[in-house]
């Protein structure tokens, strides 16, 4: 593209970049492009055809992408399976826009609000703005999960409930959290939608990490 900010939607496959056909493309599809780059998704705008960014070469990764706007990678989105065929060429390629001022934070970063780095309330990165994790349901798998998401051992990670570490700000973005202690990111268990909760933030989950 033209800065750092648009142009033409490529995707790395098995160490290759290849573009994205614009069949269905559309700004749903450019927000979640934008989020995952660490753009606000704030008016991003999906372009189709190369008139706009150019032709790409190689091959076409990815089309009939049909994202919700709500995922935080491009391949989180329905679309149909890598390497059937399609009809699409590089006259079809996507491009996206996106707002040109990077976000402070990444889409599911944490963060631990406290006295100390490895304990505190916790918070999490949703379209460039923190907020909490509600506390129902919150346990010690959670924590576990919030502490290996963060660098720390999860031996002894401590689940904390009530506003512990003090109420947070501005919205609550998880609610209902439910981890098998597996998971590699909090965002990867199971939770109410995003933003979807009945909570207040005396109820702020904290952690404690080793």
């Amino acid at each position: 593209g033209f800065n750092p900010f648009e142009g033409r939607v490529e995707i790395c496959i098995n160490r290759e970049w290849g573009t994205v056909c614009d069949d269905g493309w559309d700004n749903n599809d450019a927000k979640v492009v934008c989020r995952q780059l660490g753009f606000i998704t704030t008016n991003a705008t999906a372009y189709g055809g190369s008139n706009y960014f150019g032709i790409g070469v190689g091959r076409i990764e990815l089309y009939d992408v049909d994202c919700t706007g709500r995922e935080s990678t491009l391949l989180g989105c329905h679309h149909s399976k890598l390497g059937d065929y399609h009809y699409c060429s590089h006259y079809e390629d996507a491009g996206v826009r996106c707002e040109g001022n990077a976000t402070q934070c990444t889409y599911g970063e944490l963060r631990l609000v406290g006295d100390s780095d490895n304990e505190g309330r916790v918070e999490i990165c949703i379209d460039g703005e923190w907020g909490t994790v509600c506390d129902d349901s919150w346990d010690s798998d959670d924590a576990k999960v919030v502490c290996r998401q963060l660098g720390y051992s999860t031996n002894g990670a401590v689940a904390r409930q009530g506003a512990y570490y003090g109420e947070g700000k501005g919205a609550i973005y998880l609610d209902e959290v439910e981890c098998s202690g597996s998971e590699s990111e909090l965002l990867d268990c199971f939770h109410h939608s995003v933003g979807i909760h009945d909570c207040g933030h005396k109820e702020d989950a904290g952690v404690k990490c080793p």
